[in-house]
This record gives C-alpha cells, structure tokens and sequence, in this order.
C-alpha cells in the first residue's frame, strides 16, 4: 500500500475550495466517476436515472447546506465534468440503495472509558479493490477558523472525519428495507445524502450530542450509521446515530464503554427492516466477532483496538478484508484504509491498507 494523498484546502470560500480539489485531482475524480457509473450500472441504474438522482441530490444539498452544494459544484468546474456527475458522486449511497444492495462492509470499535480518560477509536474501511487509489485525506479550513480533517473518496465532499472541536466520526453503511422507495424528491425538504450529512455534521457540530440531534432531524434516503466521539469536559463521550428513511435511532455504548459497529441495525425497531444481514451474515458475524475480541480487552489503547481488527475471515471473520483477484467486479471487497481519531488533538491517523498491515509501518497523521 502507498502512502494516503493529503490535500489541504487553505481557508477560502466553498466554490473556490471546491475548484482548487477539482484542479489538482482532475483525473482521479474522472477514474472515480466512471467507477461509480460502472456500478451503477451494473446496479441497474441507465445513466438517464443517475443524472436525474444527481440533480436531485444537488437542489436537497443546496437547500440544506448550501456551501456544500457550492463545494460540489466548484469540485465540478475545477475537473471539468457536469455538476449532476459530481452529485451523484456524493448521492452514490443512495444510488446503489434504490436499485440493489451493497455488500456489508467497514467495522468500528470505539470504546469511552468511565474513569476519565479520552476515547479511542479505530475504524476499517472496507469496499472494491478498484477504489484502492480513490481516496485521499482532505484537510479543509474554513475562513473563521474552522477546520475539518477527513478520509473520502476523490469527489465526495466528506466520510469518516474529525473537526477542530474534537468530535470525531466514524463512517458504517447500513441498509434497510426502506431504502429502495425512498422519496429523494426535491419537493421533500431537509434531506441530505449521507456521506454529505458527514461532512455537515463535521462542518457544524462541536458536541457529540449537537452531532447526534443535527443527524437525527435529517432525513435521509439511505441508510447509514454514524459513530461520533468526543471529550469533553473531561469525559468521554460517544453515540451511535442509525439512519434510515424509515427513522432514526439513537444507540449509546455499553457498560463496558464499547461501541461496536459493522453493517446492520441494532436498534429493534430499526432492525425489522434490516436489509443487508438478511442476504448475507457477514456483518453478524463481523459484530459477533468484535464482541468477543474486545471482551478480552477491557481497558484498550489503540494498539489494542487494531489487534482487535486483526482477524480475518480464515478465523471467522473478516474484519481485516484481502480480495479475491479470480473475483469479478463488485466482488473483490478489501480493507483500503485503517483510520484511528484522536479527538483530544483533533487529528486523523490513516493506514493505506488492513489492521494486519499496519504494525511497524509509518502511518499519515493530519
């Protein structure tokens, strides 16, 4: 694995910021596009309903956060590519969402001891070998001192992140029964696709728990689990926000300070309509897994979350996923990033590959 591409955005205006990305990544946000139409294609989504889904996403952003949709398009100036490209990039959750299923991927532990001490956090990012030069880390200024340090794919505005308050936030996708009849209509006010609610969430929040009510009064069109964690006031803090079309769902950690997240709903209610673990286990098992491990682990550092998701599917599990090469597109799942956030710094630390690659390796700290 190489070493992750930083790119950091000097406080200027959304439009701008957005153009100079463009410029500089015009041809990995081109490779990314055109990914992103073979999957949706391959979903069953002809291009006529890509281009109408994205400027349907870019009219909800603009209305809900409409520097975002300023970002996106400045993105699409700066790599040549029409604006509704860019949106669907960013709306592709929601894309795959309406016309099939993704396969389960990304695990997080996060664990937010009761004794005083700062969470720790570490999440795998799980998803096609294709996109294994897709991703860079984004550090974003804002012109009143804001900033924002997050891990995405080239052309999508946010995903897993951290911002200059200390709240961090970890990135699962999730699908429920709900998704595939979503309303996404422009006419449906306050929606956000979910990897831009990310960054949103980044870009406005200072609290785990201004996080959590921000996410839960957003509607969505797909679904999606976003675990924040944050200290403060010399105690951590962490929750749990389970997004669907359906509802929210709020989930807290356990007594023993973990939260544990794979890629299905663990709120009862949410889980009715559970979509992905009902054609495919291995997101229960992943979580089964995760269970265990940290069970043997009371009081982790970080060091002990990456062993934690050090274990692959040869021991029942894939938490540290390596594809298949003999696999066909959309098949060949690998763990592209490892990504720890350090809230007390407000840093980002990022290994280019899987837990069982990352022991005595340099990794990128943003």
């Amino acid at each position: 694995m190489t070493t992750p591409t930083v790119f950091r955005s000097p406080a200027t205006e959304p439009g701008e910021r957005g153009l100079l990305l463009g410029r500089a990544f015009p041809d990995r946000i081109h490779r990314t596009c055109d990914f992103y139409d073979t999957l949706f294609a391959a979903a069953g989504a002809a291009p006529a309903d890509v281009g109408e889904l994205g400027r349907t996403a870019l009219a909800a952003i603009a209305a809900t956060a409409p520097a975002l949709a300023e970002e996106i398009d400045g993105i699409a100036r700066g790599a040549q590519l029409p604006v509704e490209r860019i949106a669907a990039l960013n709306a592709r959750t929601e894309i795959l969402g309406r016309f099939g299923r993704q396969h389960p991927e990304c695990s997080t532990v996060v664990h937010a001891p009761a004794d005083g001490r700062p969470p720790v956090t570490t999440q795998t990012w799980d998803w096609h070998d294709d996109m294994r030069d897709g991703w860079f880390v984004w550090h974003i200024e804002h012109p009143d001192g804001r900033s924002v340090r997050t891990v995405t794919e080239y052309g999508i505005v946010g995903k897993i992140g951290v911002n200059a308050a200390g709240l961090g936030l970890h990135f699962n996708i999730l699908a429920h029964a709900a998704d595939a009849s979503a309303s996404v209509s422009v006419s449906q006010r306050g929606w956000l696709p979910v990897h831009v609610l990310a960054r949103h969430v980044l870009d406005t929040c200072g609290s785990v728990d201004e996080a959590a009510r921000l996410a839960m009064a957003t509607p969505v069109a797909a679904s999606s689990s976003l675990t924040l964690a944050g200290y403060e006031q010399g105690r951590a803090r962490a929750a749990t926000v389970e997004l669907s079309p359906a509802e929210p769902a709020l989930l807290r950690p356990g007594t023993d300070g973990y939260l544990l997240r794979t890629n299905h709903f663990v709120d009862p209610t949410l889980a009715a309509g559970e979509a992905l673990a009902t054609e495919d286990p291995d997101t229960r098992h992943r979580l089964d897994a995760l269970h265990a491990r940290t069970a043997l682990r009371p009081a982790p550092d970080t060091s002990a979350l990456l062993d934690t998701l050090d274990h692959h599917l040869a021991d029942g599990a894939a938490l540290c996923c390596h594809a298949d090469p003999a696999e066909p597109l959309g098949k060949r799942w690998e763990t592209l990033a490892t990504v720890s956030i350090d809230v007390t710094s407000s840093r980002l630390h990022v290994h280019a590959g899987g837990p069982c690659t990352a022991r005595g390796t340099e990794w990128t700290v943003v």
